[in-house]
């Protein structure tokens, strides 16, 4: 997953064994749900998951992960495949992150900017555009040229940055017997009061996750 500060990965076996603990729990909210590290994993372990958080990206990543239902996707393979088959075409990514910085190789930039605009072209729902947008963003990080969480481009080429931007279908879920999960984009204090289950997991774990 993306770098991020904050990583709550280490910590899911407690935070799974915890919840189990209570008792009976169908549902838990997660009121920053960060790259959803959590909110994936929690909805692995079968319950309903409304994950919140108030950054565009997050909010996507959590589409992606914590609402999208594996059975309703069948087709992403075919689509990732011909995300792969797309040529390179420099534009604003390129431009932006490749030639006035040097985040990644611009053979990767261009193909960032290709991809992208290509998706933007299709007439894809929310949820599957979600899912095509993660799969890119992750694409990237896999061939990026920075330092960690802080995010500095390197004055020279991380060695995986010669690699081929290649994208992978994420890890999408089936849905939770007990109801559909749900992402929203709310200020934390505004969530807390809209959004109900019986556990809430973001009130305790605040912060991102990888």
């Amino acid at each position: 997953m993306i770098k991020y500060l904050g990583s709550k990965r280490t910590l899911l076996p407690d935070i799974e064994q915890a919840i189990q603990g209570l008792g009976e729990v169908r549902s838990v909210i997660d009121l920053f749900s960060g790259t959803s590290r959590v909110g994936h994993h929690l909805k692995k372990c079968g319950y309903q998951v409304f994950s919140n958080d108030i950054n565009t990206y997050a909010f996507q990543i959590a589409n992606c992960y914590v609402v999208c239902d594996k059975e309703d996707h069948n087709d992403i393979p075919d689509i990732i495949a011909h995300m792969n088959s797309i040529e390179g075409k420099e534009g604003y990514f390129t431009e932006t992150f490749c030639k006035k910085s040097q985040f990644f190789q611009p053979k990767n930039g261009a193909k960032v900017d290709a991809v992208r605009a290509w998706i933007e072209e299709q007439e894809f729902g929310v949820e599957k555009k979600a899912i095509l947008l993660i799969a890119l963003m992750e694409a990237a990080d896999r061939v990026d040229s920075t330092c960690g969480i802080q995010m500095a481009y390197l004055k020279k080429w991380a060695p995986r940055a010669y690699n081929e931007l290649s994208i992978r279908i994420p890890e999408l879920l089936p849905r939770s017997i007990y109801g559909k999960s749900s992402a929203t984009q709310m200020d934390a204090q505004l969530a807390a009061k809209q959004l109900s289950a019986d556990v809430p997991v973001g009130i305790l774990l605040s912060g991102g996750i990888d």
